[in-house]
């Protein structure tokens, strides 16, 4: 039995602009029910599509098929205009389901389903559009027609080794989301609130507490955090060798996410990625070059501080880190074996990552909002990203948390 969809009060808006982004290089997975509408379509009759696949073999068993691309990662169906010829020639209804709802998304949890939006999307990374009340109506449909679930699931678990059921996990959730969206402190401090609650959570003795006395630890939790605290930016230091390798390692992950990165599967591209895995290791002498929104420069120089930058630059990133607490997204992306303080580091991380890249993209000017909303799409981009959804992000995170060095990371770099 579908559960009902509720919009959160926090004022994501959105409609589609035709950038083109999300028609490249991303994977669309096709529903039986999609695969039946473009084969109604008879594209094989179309001059252009004659000797061109439209759908290729895709790794998911219960999708085994998913649009195909062209050899620049592009959509097969996007035309010079930078719209879809689904579009265009049948109307949005013709559309897969995935082109049709992106970049909005439902968020199952015990007892509702949430309505919000991928930042992966730069109109929905600026908020440009209109409010997703409006949208509430197409995903109800596609929920009746069976192309959408809005079904509960089972809830995450709450730290290594220890499950609970969601009503213990809503507790933890919501205390995460007030530490991040307090208005009294900036963002750097609310971030740094949130990951030494989830230190003293983590290190707290848990597995026997009944749920009423694990609520009343995270709310005691909650209000001793501020205090707790003061020690990273009374004492701020730069990170040690190994976490600047760490976050380094990360940034660059999600620099190629960019929207205006293209990637190229050759023998060339990956002799290049080995190399500057090895160049952004070592930290030292010239960047890696990587795609034209970032210039050369040195290691060095993105070691200094932004220093201040106008509301505006910095709003898509804050809301981002807001909006995805609030919705319980970054919880629940698709990160297997991953428990809610892990997560919690994973979406901490993103705000200096963030910062640090738009150091780099900006290096010699000003920087504009545009820079921080392409950085917003590439970060959002990376919650499910393979290489930072797996094991080994997640114990680079493990690390940098229990040798103190994540706040101190987030502190250092959104100076």
């Amino acid at each position: 039995m579908s559960l009902p969809i509720v919009v959160l009060p926090n004022e994501e808006q959105w409609d589609c602009h035709r950038c083109g982004i999300c028609c490249r290089g991303s994977i669309i997975p096709l529903s039986d029910q999609d695969l039946a509408k473009l084969r109604s379509q008879k594209w094989e009759e179309h001059p252009e599509y004659r000797h061109t696949p439209i759908y290729v073999r895709h790794r998911d068993s219960a999708k085994p098929y998913q649009l195909a691309k062209r050899s620049d990662g592009a959509c097969v169906f996007l035309d010079e205009q930078g719209l879809c010829r689904i579009h265009s020639e049948f109307g949005c209804d013709a559309k897969p389901t995935v082109c049709r709802v992106f970049p909005l998304q439902l968020i199952p949890r015990d007892k509702q389903v949430v309505l919000t939006t991928r930042r992966a999307c730069p109109s929905s990374a600026a908020d440009l559009g209109q409010s997703l009340q409006g949208h509430l109506p197409l995903i109800k449909q596609l929920v009746r027609e069976g192309s959408l679930s809005a079904e509960s699931i089972a809830a995450p678990a709450l730290k290594a080794g220890e499950r609970r059921d969601w009503k213990i996990i809503h507790v933890a959730l919501e205390t995460i989301a007030r530490l991040l969206n307090d208005q009294r402190y900036p963002p750097v401090r609310r971030l740094v609130h949130a990951l030494q609650f989830a230190n003293l959570l983590e290190r707290a003795r848990t597995k026997r507490m009944d749920d009423k006395k694990l609520a009343e630890l995270i709310h005691t939790l909650e209000e001793v955090v501020v205090e707790e605290s003061k020690f990273v930016f009374a004492e701020r230091r730069p990170p040690k060798w190994y976490a600047r390798v760490f976050f380094r390692q990360m940034a660059v992950e999600c620099a190629r996410l960019h929207p205006q990165f293209q990637p190229r599967s050759s023998w060339s591209e990956r002799l290049n990625l080995t190399r500057t895995a090895l160049r952004v290791a070592r930290g030292r002498g010239p960047t890696p070059s990587l795609h034209p929104p970032f210039p050369s420069l040195s290691f060095a120089d993105l070691e200094k501080p932004l220093g201040p930058v106008l509301p505006a630059i910095d709003l898509p990133l804050t809301r981002l880190i807001e909006s995805s607490s609030d919705s319980y997204l970054y919880a629940l992306a698709d990160r297997r074996g991953w428990s809610v303080i892990d997560s919690l580091r994973g979406l901490s991380v993103l705000f200096p990552v963030g910062l640090w890249l738009l150091r780099w993209v900006s290096y010699g000017r000003e920087p504009q909002v545009q820079d921080m909303v392409n950085i917003v799409v590439a970060l959002d981009r990376s919650q499910g990203y393979r290489s930072l959804a797996g094991s080994i992000h997640r114990g680079r995170l493990t690390i940098l948390s229990a040798s103190g060095e994540l706040e101190r990371l987030v502190a250092w770099y959104a100076q």
